[in-house]
């Protein structure tokens, strides 16, 4: 006997809602320091953002100060930091265009450039694959020090708020 859901029906509250969309390379490590990353994301998903998280380090007001968004070297989406008040490790990304997000491609490469403060958590390569979401790679790390890196990614997550 075949049986039918309807809205209402008990049995529908076992199904999970649909996931929105997010990149998120998880958690990083130590060392860390902050400055100024550049690099590459890669979604392998369409997806809507209007936040990007940071990771910081245990102990530590790691967070972001700014994001750039590119794409084919036009600036789509930015963001600046609040200072430590309210949800301080999440930054509002704003749609050049006005829009209440970006909607970043399948695909399609965008460039980044993320301005980090205190000690925000760090993934060691060069390219990272295991992203929820997508890739990012890092083609240029500065440190406060002055020290270059091409293998310093800041552990984010951008995503729909």
């Amino acid at each position: 006997m075949e049986r039918r859901l309807y809205v209402g029906d008990p049995l529908l509250g076992v199904i999970p809602p649909a996931a929105k969309p997010i990149f998120d390379t998880g958690h990083g490590t130590y060392p860390s320091i902050f400055e100024t990353h550049k690099g590459e994301i890669k979604p392998s998903d369409d997806i809507n953002v209007s936040r990007l998280y940071t990771y910081p380090c245990p102990g530590t007001g790691g967070h972001t100060e700014k994001i750039e968004l590119y794409e084919n070297g036009e600036l789509i989406a930015n963001g600046t930091w609040d200072g430590y008040k309210g949800d301080w490790h999440n930054i509002t990304l704003h749609n050049v265009t006005g829009a209440p997000y970006v909607r970043l491609l399948k695909g399609h490469r965008y460039n980044y450039t993320i301005v980090t403060g205190s000690y925000p958590q760090i993934i060691h390569e060069h390219e990272y694959d295991k992203a929820t979401g997508g890739t990012i790679t890092c083609t240029k790390f500065i440190d406060a020090n002055g020290k270059v890196y091409n293998d310093w990614i800041p552990a984010i997550k951008l995503y729909a708020a």
